[in-house]
């Protein structure tokens, strides 16, 4: 971190890390919803063929 924060500068760093948390906290969060749907998805369908 330190090393980063020598080669660009504090505020660079410190936006690059804030855009870095967003893009990885939606990317998680999108992957949980579709999770969540397809384990539904599959509940449903085990339900019905049974």
């Amino acid at each position: 971190m330190q090393r980063m924060i020598h080669k660009f500068g504090y505020q660079k760093t410190k936006w690059g890390m804030i855009a870095l948390v967003t893009i990885l906290s939606i990317i998680f969060i999108g992957v949980g919803i579709k999770a969540a749907l397809v384990y539904h998805s599959f509940n449903v369908y085990t339900t019905i063929t049974m």
